[in-house]
């Protein structure tokens, strides 16, 4: 008899494990407060990146990135507030950019992004359809010095067996291979395997291959049932086996009632869609002086940017949206958006966890209640992966040795 599952949430992560369960065989439900792909799903940047799946809370960052944290402009910014809570996340984060914690984020994360590009070839193979893009992602920057960076991540990635190569260019080789970049580009390496999608058709893909998705359904209580589980949701009453809460910054208040003090802020986050007049990126871009991703997709040229800590508000903010077209427009040649660019502007909240690594693991003390959240900037990297994880842990029990790291209850740095 198929197990029963409810997945509370309907972003990547929600859908991803949803997808899983039910390909493992399980009788899986999944409840969305709002509609699916509606969350951090939606301005998303759609990247599928192993190049970049490194911990934010890297070695310098204490130095470096939060010197200009408090720049309101800044792509990290940190808004300060006198909330435990908020301090003593980032008390931790402070912990986690320890060379070894950092140095462990990385291989634990290579794991994960080896098995996401596994289950993506599995997606189209099973007939999941989505708009995806294999051309890999060119990083860009004025000058070769804006790297630096770059060298140190990829010397660790490279400790770890990292697949993907790197192809370094100078300006001149930079524009024959991508020509929508303009002359303020002088240096950049193109990520041969990464990947990107449209967000939203990946998450729309993987809803129709679920049994039941219901939108509109806010989780008002989870309670044990028995050897099971009661959720309710809107005006439904579920029962099941197992529930995985994969409600990305929802996640610490629904899990509160049962002691669970999960160490997950919402980073916000900012994007526009436009289309537009001129040459239009062919690929997917990253521009490394001020740290914004650009993808080329059906829809436009999607913008996205900014992880600033310690916002509540989810308001869009002209000036930000405004401020990603402005810091784009020097390094392409001749695009520019069409008017009415600013309609499309879009600020969401990326779940993050101190050290940058999800939570993935059943509850302590709670058997069958699940948790998949916290992946921050990598939901999509991630996402497939953990649903691939989360499938083994309900049906098996057992906790793969590539899903250990990203307990529930593993000690956070601090």
């Amino acid at each position: 008899m198929a197990k029963t599952v409810v997945v509370i949430g309907g972003g990547v992560i929600g859908l991803a494990c949803a997808y899983a369960l039910t390909d493992a065989g399980c009788d899986v439900v999944v409840v969305e407060s709002g509609v699916v792909a509606g969350g951090a799903s939606k301005g998303n940047a759609g990247w599928i990146t192993p190049s970049l799946a490194t911990p934010l809370a890297a070695p310098g960052i204490l130095t470096s990135g939060l010197r200009s944290a408090l720049d309101p402009r800044g792509a990290l910014v940190i808004r300060p507030s006198l909330d435990t809570a908020w301090l003593r996340w980032l008390w931790s984060f402070r912990q986690a950019a320890r060379p070894e914690q950092f140095s462990a984020g990385i291989k634990a994360l290579l794991e994960m992004t080896r098995r996401t590009m596994e289950e993506l070839d599995a997606y189209r193979a099973a007939g999941v359809e989505f708009e995806m893009h294999r051309d890999g992602i060119i990083a860009v920057a004025r000058d070769r010095s804006a790297f630096h960076w770059f060298d140190d991540t990829f010397a660790e990635l490279a400790r770890y067996g990292f697949e993907g190569d790197l192809v370094h260019m100078d300006g001149d080789e930079a524009r024959a291979a991508e020509p929508a970049l303009g002359d303020a580009v002088g240096a950049a390496t193109r990520m041969t395997i990464d990947r990107h999608v449209d967000p939203e058709s990946l998450v729309r893909g993987l809803a129709a291959r679920v049994g039941r998705v219901i939108e509109g359904a806010p989780v008002t209580a989870i309670a044990q049932a028995g050897a099971g589980w009661r959720v309710r949701a809107g005006s439904e009453s579920l029962v099941a086996e197992a529930v995985v809460v994969a409600a990305g910054t929802a996640a610490p208040a629904l899990l509160s009632p049962f002691g669970v003090r999960l160490p997950i802020v919402g980073a916000k986050g900012y994007s526009i869609t436009a289309r537009g007049s001129g040459t239009a990126p062919s690929c997917a871009l990253y521009l490394c002086e001020p740290k914004l991703g650009l993808s080329a997709l059906d829809a436009g040229l999607r913008i996205a940017g900014f992880f600033e800590l310690g916002r509540t508000d989810d308001a869009v903010d002209p000036a930000r949206i405004r401020q990603l077209v402005d810091d784009t427009l020097p390094f392409l040649r001749d695009w520019r958006p069409e008017p009415g660019w600013e309609s499309t502007g879009w600020a969401g909240f990326r779940p993050a966890t101190p050290d940058s690594l999800p939570l993935i693991g059943e509850v302590p003390g709670r058997p069958g209640l699940y948790v998949a959240a916290g992946h921050g900037m990598l939901g999509f990297t991630l996402g497939p992966a953990t649903g691939r994880a989360v499938a083994e842990l309900v049906t098996s029990g057992g906790v793969p040795d590539w899903v250990a790291p990203f307990a529930v209850d593993r000690a956070q740095p601090g």
